[in-house]
C-alpha cells in the first residue's frame, strides 16, 4: 500500500513559507517548483512532518492525501523505500521498508531509532511477516498468492527463487520483482528476504514444473526447510 509520488525539492527551513494550499499535492508541486536539492537531514524533515501530521493519517477525510505527503518524504530520502500503515490495532503502527534491499536495511534501522516519541504510535523496522498471505499491488501489477506458485534452489550459501505467475510479463519485471519482495515478506519477514535468498526470477505459470512446484501457500514451509 505505498502510493508513489514523484520526488521533488526539499523542504528544510522552508515550512513557515509554504502557503496553506487546499491539498498536499500542491504544497508538493510548491517545493519541486521553488526549493533546491534533497538535504543530507532529509530524515530529521520526514519526522518533523510526520511529527505534526500524523493525526491527518488518522482521519479519513485526510488520510490518502496524507499517504500521498508520507511517500513523498520518504521518497525524498531515498526512492527505494517504501511503507506499511497498520491503523488497526490499539496502537498505530507505522513500518518503514526497503522492500528486501539489504543496500538500504541499515539506513531503515537508523530512521526507526532517530523517530519521535508520538503518543498511540509505534515504529518497526522491516515488514514483518503475516497470519494470512494477501495480493500485493505494485502498479500495474498484482501478484497474488493464491495463484502463484514456486521453486526454491540453493544459490551459493542463500537460496534461489522462482515465482510462477498467470500471464507473467517481463516487460514488467521491476513491478513484479518489488511485488514478490513484499509477497515474500508476509511469508517469511523482509529481513530474511533480504539476507537469505539470492536471485529472484519469474516465469509464466504454463511452465512450471507441476511435480516439483509448489502453491504459495506452502514457501514458508519450503523456505524454514531449506536454509536449515
Amino acid at each position: 500500500m505505498t502510493p508513489g509520488v514523484t520526488p521533488g525539492g526539499t523542504a528544510s527551513g522552508l515550512r513557515a513559507r509554504v502557503p496553506a494550499l487546499a491539498s498536499w499535492s500542491a504544497r508538493v508541486l510548491f517545493l519541486c517548483l521553488f526549493v533546491g536539492p534533497v538535504r543530507a537531514d532529509a530524515v530529521d524533515d520526514f519526522w518533523h512532518w510526520f511529527k505534526h501530521e500524523h493525526e491527518a493519517l488518522l482521519a479519513p477525510e485526510t488520510r490518502a492525501d496524507r499517504e500521498e505527503a508520507l511517500a513523498y518524504w520518504l521518497d525524498r530520502i531515498d526512492p527505494g523505500l517504501s511503507y506499511v500503515l497498520d491503523t488497526s490495532g490499539r496502537r498505530n503502527v507505522l513500518t518503514l521498508s526497503a522492500d528486501g534491499d539489504v543496500n538500504l536495511f541499515r539506513r531503515v534501522e537508523l530512521m526507526v531509532e532517530a523517530a519521535p516519541k508520538v503518543k498511540g504510535w509505534k515504529y518497526v523496522a522491516f515488514r514483518q511477516k503475516t497470519r494470512e498471505l494477501t495480493p500485493v499491488a505494485v502498479e500495474p501489477v498484482v501478484l497474488d498468492p493464491a495463484t502463484t506458485h514456486f521453486d526454491l534452489y540453493r544459490d551459493t550459501g542463500k537460496i534461489g527463487v522462482v515465482l510462477y505467475i498467470p500471464d507473467f510479463d517481463p516487460d514488467l519485471k521491476e513491478a513484479y520483482r518489488v511485488a514478490a519482495m513484499r509477497l515474500m515478506s508476509q511469508a517469511v519477514g523482509e529481513w530474511d528476504v533480504g539476507t537469505e535468498i539470492g536471485f529472484v526470477d519469474f516465469d509464466n505459470q504454463q511452465v512450471r514444473d507441476m511435480q516439483f512446484s509448489r502453491p504459495f501457500a506452502e514457501f514458508a514451509g519450503v523456505f524454514r526447510k531449506l536454509r536449515q
